[in-house]
């Protein structure tokens, strides 16, 4: 009987505890419903800052990379001679004076990049209007690349009898028209269109270190900032699967536990149901033994 009357006792008990962690359960989970919502927000706002960076850092190499590529361009589509283009089908100018900057459509300052292309038929058919690029020479007699527009055309007869064209340029920023008039065979490229700016960047980019100092250190750095990111990519990967993993396992280890105290329960239920049985069984033979 004594064994009956502690092994109740230990079952209140059990009870008692049960009952103590359902109502603390409640408080508790609210507890965690509120810490879970304060991280939450916390979580949301670093990967909101996360994004930006990201963004920002993805603007700065494209724009980089777009750079790096045009001025890579502009060094093999212009020869380093002064007086020659690229004998490939486009050619890009950065323009160094503001002769041309003037009030038409299709004028641009100082510093743009020109972006032209081969005259068709040998220059043969352009006419007054069209831009066209062609070898110039300075009082010291220094030889350079010149853009500008053509102001007038004019048919002159050879002795074989045929005509043949000469142009005059003008820049649009120029009050007086150039004083040597061009043949087909010296217009070298024609204007398609321009970038304002652009040109004046490639032009001190192409200096001295320049490019080194914009160009390849930035892209080097970002190149090991890429590095970086994959690596925590893949580190928070292997984190990730190490933290599914480790849940896994105690969720395992809950349900063992939870399975043990269920056989436990059993068994003490079972021992009591034996002890009620054994109980009802020496009441007869004791009242027996009474009369």
């Amino acid at each position: 009987m004594e064994e009956e009357k502690k092994i109740m006792e230990e079952t209140a008990s059990e009870q008692a505890s049960e009952q103590v962690v359902q109502e603390a359960a409640p408080q508790e989970a609210s507890d965690k419903k509120d810490g879970g919502k304060k991280n939450k927000e916390k979580s949301g706002e670093k990967s909101k800052k996360k994004r930006v960076l990201n963004a920002i850092f993805l603007a700065v190499q494209i724009l980089l990379v777009v750079l790096a590529i045009t001025i890579c361009l502009v060094m093999i589509l212009n020869p380093k001679e002064p007086d020659q283009v690229s004998p490939l089908g486009l050619k890009l100018l950065p323009v160094r004076s503001s002769s041309m900057d003037g009030d038409k459509k299709d004028s641009f300052p100082k510093y743009s990049l020109v972006f032209a292309t081969n005259p068709k038929n040998g220059g043969k058919d352009l006419k007054v209007g069209n831009i066209v690029t062609f070898v110039d020479q300075d009082a010291n007699g220094q030889k350079f690349l010149n853009t500008h527009r053509i102001v007038a055309v004019e048919e002159h007869l050879q002795e074989d009898g045929t005509y043949l064209k000469s142009y005059q340029t003008q820049g649009d920023n120029n009050p007086l028209p150039d004083s040597i008039w061009k043949t087909p065979d010296q217009i070298l490229a024609v204007y398609s269109f321009h970038i304002k700016g652009l040109g004046g960047a490639i032009l001190w980019i192409r200096e001295g270190y320049h490019f080194i100092f914009v160009i390849i250190i930035p892209l080097g750095l970002l190149f090991l900032y890429n590095i970086y990111l994959v690596a925590q990519i893949v580190l928070e990967s292997k984190m990730r699967k190490a933290k599914a993993l480790a849940a896994e396992k105690a969720k395992e280890a809950a349900l063992a536990s939870i399975d043990e105290e269920e056989i436990k329960r059993k068994a003490i239920e079972e021992y009591l149901r034996a002890q009620g049985l054994a109980a009802e069984q020496s009441e007869p033979q004791n009242k027996g033994d009474t009369e």
